[in-house]
């Protein structure tokens, strides 16, 4: 596992986003700006429903209903929404008043079969793509298989030490593929003593054949900290440890990467969670540019006493110390991330949420266009995920008291 120093290319715009500025202004875009840079809430407001239209899931019922893990979700044009169930490996499709229609995939290594599928996106004509670890299978719009393919991932090794699933993005988008660095793991990069330390990766997109390469950039990925195990000596300097000594674990709010696919022509959009500039690639040219930035205008904040509360907690119910020792290691955060959650839309457009230490709270949003300029303010309704967002619809994900999962789809209205 590599870990560097060096600044990813997604600078923090700090002037920007702490401007001491008073009153208010406007940006280059006619934007109304508050003062410290907050987008004005006199804004364009678009409107999702609050009680969804649909609802896909049970508690109890026909197997078809009972999700878990769920891993991806689409509508297709004709209204038909397909859900891939991660624990079933299955693909199963439900009409627009959620009638179960018909079931693909399933466990196993034949044709069609999946063993760990992550991802599921729609290509033109409502065929449908899966990403099951090193092969893409695809499907048409009522479930038959159409092609089950391997990655000739030997092929990456000419390009340099690129993997192409273990991204924090799905690998395979339409005919591309993403790669990335990965996670090289290096004894002597481990941290020694308690303080920082950064994951990192770079991608790079190449067609299926893999005979050409773009290379992004290098991005975060995660940013954590070292924390000695509780009630252990110091070890000497000379010591390589493989094992044991050090625990890592991420800062209250910690800093991350965030990333998302989305759009057609496909895109893909980077940020780093503390930053300012989300980058924004189109994946559909022969060769991809130069990524555009789109400036993220928010007013940065202390952490209310509950939100810090709440990020004390996740970080302690990662068992690598008492509550006590974990609070004497990890810096408490001074201001909350500016980016949290992200979504490209059917129409190309980049979705930004906001913090939310509560994933049942709704979640508001700032929407732009790929040339930076701002859209509109949404707010999702309490709990949903957003999956996917067409031009009139969000498809999300819920999850109830007991952890049982369920497919929403919301009504938007963009004025």
């Amino acid at each position: 596992m590599r870990y560097r120093t060096t600044i990813p290319i997604l600078a923090t715009l700090a002037a920007l986003a702490c401007s001491s500025d008073q009153g208010s202004d406007r940006d280059e875009n006619g934007t109304s700006l508050e003062t410290g840079g907050q987008l004005s809430q006199t804004g364009p407001l678009w409107q999702v429903a609050p009680e969804p239209a649909l609802v896909l899931g049970e508690l109890e019922g026909p197997d078809a209903y009972l999700f878990s893990q769920i891993r991806g979700a689409t509508r297709l044009s004709t209204g038909t929404v397909v859900v891939l169930d991660g624990a079933s490996s299955q693909l199963r499709a439900f009409s627009g008043d959620g009638t179960h229609v018909w079931t693909s995939g399933g466990s196993g290594e034949g044709p069609g079969e999946m063993q760990n599928p992550t991802h599921l996106e729609t290509l033109p004509g409502d065929t449908l793509q899966v990403q099951d670890g090193l092969s893409r299978i695809r499907y048409a719009a009522d479930g038959v298989l159409i092609a089950h393919e391997r990655l000739a991932v030997g092929g990456l090794q000419r390009f340099g030490r690129y993997y192409a699933s273990e991204c924090s993005v799905p690998s395979f988008v339409a005919d591309r593929v993403i790669a990335c660095t990965g996670t090289d793991f290096d004894p002597a990069d481990m941290p020694r003593e308690a303080g920082p330390w950064r994951l990192e990766d770079e991608l790079a997109v190449l067609p299926w054949t893999l005979d050409s390469i773009d290379r992004l950039g290098v991005f975060l990925k995660e940013a954590g900290w070292a924390v000695p195990f509780e009630g252990l000596p110091r070890l000497p300097e000379q010591l390589v440890v493989l094992s044991g000594g050090m625990g890592y674990a991420p800062p209250p709010m910690a800093r991350r990467g965030v990333f998302a696919v989305g759009g057609w022509p496909r895109k893909l959009v980077v940020a780093d969670s503390w930053g300012d500039v989300v980058h924004a690639f189109d994946l559909a040219a022969d060769s991809v540019p130069p990524g555009a930035s789109i400036q993220v205008r928010h007013a940065r904040r202390p952490p209310t006493a509950d939100e810090l509360a709440a990020a004390w907690d996740a970080v302690s119910a990662r068992r690598v110390g008492s509550p006590e020792h974990i609070r004497e290691h990890l810096p408490a955060p001074d201001s909350i991330p500016n980016i949290d959650h992200l979504v490209v839309d059917h129409p190309g457009m980049v979705w930004v949420g906001s913090y939310q230490h509560d994933a049942s709270a709704p979640r508001p949003y700032h929407v732009y266009d790929t040339e930076g300029r701002f859209l509109a303010r949404v707010t999702m309704p309490a709990g949903v995920e957003a999956l996917e967002i067409g031009a009139d619809y969000v498809l999300g994900i819920t999850r109830d008291e007991l952890e049982v999962e369920r497919i929403v789809l919301h009504t938007l209205t963009r004025s």
